[in-house]
């Protein structure tokens, strides 16, 4: 079908091995994976876990997605050490470390024809938060040539402590300072709106507010009551329409990458999100 938006779906959040239409589509592998994606008409996949697949397969599941037509979405740097404090390092041995994995980051870009990669750090409790909160800019800064270089942004994500506990960048402002002080074109702002409402702010207004800075959007929707799920859009609390006109008008030209898992089981509940993505892009048309 003709979607208003042009939407992704994972090939996996928590692991390589749980993409999100492991009911609908033929089987769990990435290919499979890539034709019902593409069959549903959304215009990109996102990899979370590129970078620990081996690079032949890297290529087969690129190859695959450019000839269903599908775009390469966003994928997590350092998939084995992200909740780290690796962003944050300030001796030498800690950033030759964060370097060297920045070049695999950027080797599978290459690889994979991908643009975003995904940043977010673990926080170190023996140090000053914001002392790590420079470090990090420090960091993006100086890694931003490199990621200019291969074409890729640079993307720091704040995640909600109801979520992730324990991470670095958890409140909104606090990305959005980490970017301005970095003060380079490749280091850009992921705004996930679930991660936003988690905490209790309201997606439509830090939108607004950071707008200039955005690199890349994920979404996922806030459930009624106190739990801290990420559910289907569509499904829960927050008003889509403002929010996603209010992206479309400030000039983002990147994909909307929905990054939960279905809230209902089994095939039903694959259906049930895709049916709940339709109303909320129709409202758009």
């Amino acid at each position: 079908m003709n979607w208003t938006l042009p939407w992704t779906a994972h090939l996996g959040l928590r692991g390589p091995d749980a993409p999100l239409f492991r009911h609908s589509a033929r089987s769990v592998d990435p290919l499979d994976q890539i034709d019902f994606i593409a069959d549903l008409g959304f215009a990109g996949v996102q990899d979370n876990y590129a970078a620990l697949r081996p690079a032949d397969e890297q290529t087969r599941v690129a190859t695959h997605a450019a000839r269903r037509g599908l775009r390469m979405a966003s994928f997590v740097h350092d998939p084995l050490g992200w909740n780290l404090p690796r962003w944050s390092a300030v001796e030498a041995d800690g950033r030759a470390a964060l370097k060297a994995e920045l070049g695999h980051s950027l080797d599978t870009a290459r690889r994979i024809g991908g643009r975003t990669v995904i940043c977010v750090a673990g926080f170190d409790p023996a140090r000053d938060r914001a002392a790590q909160l420079a470090a990090m800019a420090d960091n993006l800064r100086m890694a931003g040539d490199d990621a200019a270089a291969a074409g890729v942004m640079l993307c720091v994500e704040m995640t909600s402590p109801r979520w992730l506990p324990d991470m670095l960048v958890e409140r909104f402002d606090d990305a959005i300072a980490v970017v301005r002080t970095a003060n380079h074109p490749a280091v850009r702002l992921m705004f996930d709106a679930g991660h936003v409402a988690m905490n209790g702010d309201d997606p439509l207004a830090a939108f607004t507010r950071a707008a200039d800075l955005i690199g890349a959007v994920q979404l996922a929707d806030m459930p009624m009551g106190d739990g801290p799920g990420r559910i289907d859009v569509g499904g829960g609390t927050i008003d889509w329409t403002p929010l996603l006109q209010a992206i479309r008008v400030s000039g983002y030209a990147g994909l909307y990458e929905i990054e939960y898992e279905a809230e209902g089981d089994g095939l039903a509940g694959e259906t049930q999100l895709t049916d709940r993505l339709r109303k909320v892009d129709a409202a758009l048309a």
